[in-house]
């Protein structure tokens, strides 16, 4: 017998399979976080196999809130200036932020990392894309649950410029954000780090999927927020003085 996580699950790599939105309401869902991570990971092994997630989006509604993850599925991972294709998106919008790139493990225990460790254990910071995409017809109306399901409501990452000395930088300043598609001006204006801490959800994100790899990409939330996108070719985004990142969709 087939259970809930399962179904839920297997409607959501129906939508990925078929590149179509799901009608969903919290009722039909996941019944908590614990649940909606298990989703996670069944769409995961329906749609990547056996190989682990390498590439993490995290966040959390307030700084003293629960966090949350979801993995980026392979194909939906570029590297700037990137081609993906368009069928994978069925509407989208465009966030910018910052990823980062870690040089060596942190496995799993017991103790909490702290910031001065995993900080040691970066090796770079990235100007990078989020394209957000749900499979759900109605993401805000599907509920909270639902978007954890579905990864979060994660179209795809695009990893862009390595940032310059960014050990050195004031992280708590606000910076010009620029986002564009097809050269059509979508947004300018300062934005921030999510929650004014760009590190602040990393070792609840370490402890949540059990140690980390080298080479390993989290990203770590929107500097001003997500912004819709029509129909497009070009999507690029630019934080001032640190860097940008491309993608076609193709």
């Amino acid at each position: 017998m087939i259970d809930e996580t399962d179904l839920i699950a297997a409607r959501l790599v129906d939508a990925h399979r078929r590149h179509i939105r799901i009608e969903a309401v919290p009722d039909s869902g996941p019944a908590d976080a614990n649940q909606a991570y298990a989703v996670q990971r069944a769409v995961w092994r329906a749609l990547a196999g056996a190989q682990r997630p390498s590439a993490w989006k995290i966040g959390a509604a307030a700084p003293d809130a629960e966090p949350f993850a979801a993995p980026v599925l392979p194909e939906r991972l570029g590297y700037s200036p990137a081609r993906l294709p368009a069928r994978l998106f069925a509407g989208l919008a465009v966030e910018a932020e910052v990823a980062l790139r870690f040089g060596r493990p942190l496995p799993a225990r017991a103790e909490p990392y702290s910031r001065a460790e995993i900080l040691a254990a970066v090796a770079s910071a990235h100007v990078a894309m989020e394209i957000v995409d749900s499979r759900l017809a109605d993401a805000k109306a599907a509920g909270p649950l639902w978007r954890l399901a579905d990864n979060q409501v994660n179209g795809a990452l695009v990893v862009g410029s390595a940032i310059p000395g960014w050990r050195a930088l004031d992280w708590s300043a606000a910076r010009n954000v620029r986002l564009e598609a097809d050269g059509r001006q979508l947004d300018r204006g300062p934005g921030r780090p999510p929650l004014g801490e760009l590190f602040l959800c990393l070792p609840w994100w370490i402890a949540h999927v059990g140690g980390i790899c080298e080479g390993d990409i989290v990203t770590t939330g929107a500097w001003t927020g997500a912004h819709p996108v029509g129909p497009a070719g070009r999507l690029m985004v630019e934080i001032e003085s640190l860097g940008a990142a491309v993608v076609e969709l193709v």
